[in-house]
């Protein structure tokens, strides 16, 4: 009973989050209505594999001698690389630098942390990163899946534009609305060739500037530690090394129901010590009884969280944190009423030094002036 309330509780979340669409439209389509730029597809220099497959993948030019380079001249990818120009212009225009500006202000030393953990996060490195860009270990998790990518110069031409498709699909939710819709983005790219989230991740680090080092699988032990390959069972994952960060995924639940008999994920997580965790688009599943162990495990391991109000209830910070409120509470989407907070309503009505402003949006809402950010350090 209690799997079939979370997995309710997940389904509903993602399937009524579908609004952040316009439903007068595909996803992207005035987008593409709007763009008539011609792309290049060659640029000097030279890229290794993992950085051509990357940039290839985000809409962006290959090097000189790249095996993709008759692929990036097709009438398709072409139209998909301006796409996603304007897609990411958005981004870096309108949010990137706000993000960017708070992180450097009000985060300090925080944002440059030896680990920071991202529970619920899916292939959101993007977000990571805008908040947190010094971190030495970024560990993201979720339900979605952790395939390896295929060799790109094996697949046909329909099913390349089938996969770019998928993949420009679940960006535009990410991009736009800060958050992905799992519901959609599990349709989005289990149909093509490019499963699971490794493509978005290297799509992010592509878009970021990152040099991607290598791309490894594996998966996590009894005892949680890291182990080379995906043998089947659950935490399969994958490592990234880039830009001298190592960025692990995780694919597994984190309810109580699935910890209880498997904490190899908690105890991988232990094993790095003090961390700074962030949460966002997080669907309140913190707020009921059936995630107390992560809560728990985020509370005990963290020297400082930031999440929206989706993350962790402010009744479970006790006097040990120092909270900092910044934005707005402007409520809760109807589908997550039971998790309107009246206290968040009476500090943010109340103002003082402890509510500070914020000039964007993030989370499920994600318009700038909408948004709620709580910043908890340990005392």
């Amino acid at each position: 009973m209690i799997r079939a309330l979370v997995s309710s509780l997940l389904f509903t979340a993602a399937f009524l989050l579908s609004s952040c669409q316009n439903p007068a439209a595909r996803p992207g389509e005035e987008v593409k209505n709007a763009l008539t730029l011609q792309t290049a597809t060659v640029v000097d220099g030279h890229f290794s594999g993992l950085n051509d497959t990357a940039r290839f993948l985000a809409g962006m030019p290959g090097g000189v001698n790249s095996p993709l380079t008759a692929i990036r001249q097709t009438e398709h990818w072409q139209r998909y690389s301006r796409n996603m120009d304007e897609l990411w212009r958005r981004f870096s225009v309108m949010r990137q630098p706000r993000i960017a500006s708070f992180s450097r202000t009000q985060l300090g030393t925080l944002r440059s942390p030896s680990t920071l953990w991202y529970p619920f996060s899916g292939p959101d490195i993007l977000f990571a990163e805008a908040f947190f860009p010094g971190s030495a270990n970024c560990l993201l998790s979720g339900l979605e899946g952790s395939d390896m990518l295929p060799d790109l110069s094996t697949l046909t031409p329909q099913e390349i534009d089938t996969a770019m498709d998928g993949l420009y699909t679940s960006l535009t939710t990410s991009l736009s609305c800060s958050f992905f819709i799992t519901k959609d983005m599990r349709v989005d790219l289990q149909r093509t060739r490019l499963k699971g989230t490794l493509p978005i991740v290297m799509v992010f680090l592509a878009r970021l500037g990152y040099d991607i080092q290598s791309v490894a699988p594996v998966s996590l032990d009894g005892a949680g530690n890291v182990t080379a390959g995906q043998p089947g069972g659950s935490w399969p994952g994958y490592l990234v090394r880039a830009g001298g960060k190592n960025i692990y995924y995780f694919t597994g639940n984190v309810a109580d129901f699935a910890l209880r008999g498997d904490p190899r994920y908690l105890s991988f997580v232990s094993r790095f010590g003090q961390v700074v965790t962030y949460l966002k688009s997080a669907s309140y599943l913190m707020h009921t009884d059936e995630f107390t162990l992560v809560r728990n495990a985020i509370l005990t391991q963290s020297v400082a969280v930031l999440q929206d109000d989706s993350g962790i209830p402010l009744s479970a910070f006790n006097e040990s944190w120092g909270l900092t409120f910044y934005g707005r509470y402007t409520g809760v989407l109807d589908i997550f009423k039971t998790y309107y907070q009246p206290g968040l309503v009476e500090i943010y009505a109340a103002g003082g030094p402890a509510v500070r402003d914020i000039d964007f949006g993030v989370g499920y809402k994600f318009e700038a002036g909408e948004s709620a950010l709580i910043l908890a350090r340990r005392r």
